[in-house]
């Protein structure tokens, strides 16, 4: 339906009771009549369902060493150059109490797209959550295979991504099983999911970005970052995973 790309895009929203009223009807009247946006909002819902209930395990998850000490320097940084126009007695009174709630605030996005930029790690910690999300939720199951083609028109007809997904490699025992978009950042980018020797692997595509090479571990995840013609690429996996060498190899030349 013509207008699955603009509901796609307000499925986040919905799912948290952030919409307008008006708004939220809209997507409803949608939702009930387009099957495929229906289930997509019934896993977002459960996505969110899904957090909410680890909630206190995901807060008690011990961050990378010096990942706060990062985010609260971008977050000093950030205040005092917004503030060093100001009078002397201005800043006295006031950068104390800024740089306490910009730290209280850091999850908000506009922040949180500046550290992301800064920070493979951070980025790596973001996109590491999403992948878990995704495989433990809304992962199809095991022996489900995915049409490289299909993944392509589908990404670029609803969310207008036009990219190239790596196919599934026998020989490199790397199988495509699917799709989706997830948000980050800088904002939403598309996820393609893959099984190799039978553990999770993602890869994030982050277009309009470049980053420098940096191959890291986060949250008992490795993130391999590279980039190619002004695009950012991740390829997630578990840190543990056996085997990974020739899937990542081919991953890295195939994607584009």
């Amino acid at each position: 339906m013509s207008e699955c790309p603009r509901i796609g895009e307000s499925l986040a929203a919905y799912a948290d009771d952030l919409l307008e009223p008006a708004e939220r009807s809209g997507v409803e009247r949608h939702l009930a009549a387009c099957p495929a946006c229906r289930r997509q909002a019934d896993k977002e819902q459960g996505a969110r369902r899904l957090l909410r209930r680890s909630s206190e395990q995901l807060l008690s998850e011990p961050l990378p060493p010096g990942l706060r000490t990062r985010c609260e320097a971008l977050a000093r940084a950030r205040s005092v150059a917004a503030l060093a126009r100001l009078g002397p007695w201005w800043r006295v009174r006031l950068v104390p109490v800024l740089l306490t709630v910009v730290v209280m605030i850091f999850g908000a996005s506009a922040f949180l797209s500046i550290a992301t930029r800064r920070s493979d790690a951070l980025l790596a910690a973001q996109l590491t959550a999403d992948h878990s999300k995704c495989f433990k939720l809304l992962g199809p199951p095991d022996g489900t295979a995915a049409d490289a083609p299909n993944i392509e028109r589908m990404l670029f007809e609803q969310y207008g991504w036009k990219i190239h997904v790596p196919s599934s490699s026998a020989e490199d025992d790397v199988q495509l099983i699917g799709a989706r978009r997830c948000l980050y950042g800088d904002g939403l980018v598309p996820h393609v999911m893959y099984r190799v020797h039978g553990q999770d692997v993602s890869l994030f595509v982050l277009p309009g970005t470049a980053r420098k090479a940096d191959d890291l571990v986060t949250l008992g995840h490795r993130s391999q970052i590279w980039s190619r013609d002004g695009t950012t690429f991740v390829l997630v996996s578990a840190a543990d995973a056996g085997g990974m060498a020739s899937a990542s190899r081919y991953v890295m030349k195939e994607a584009r």
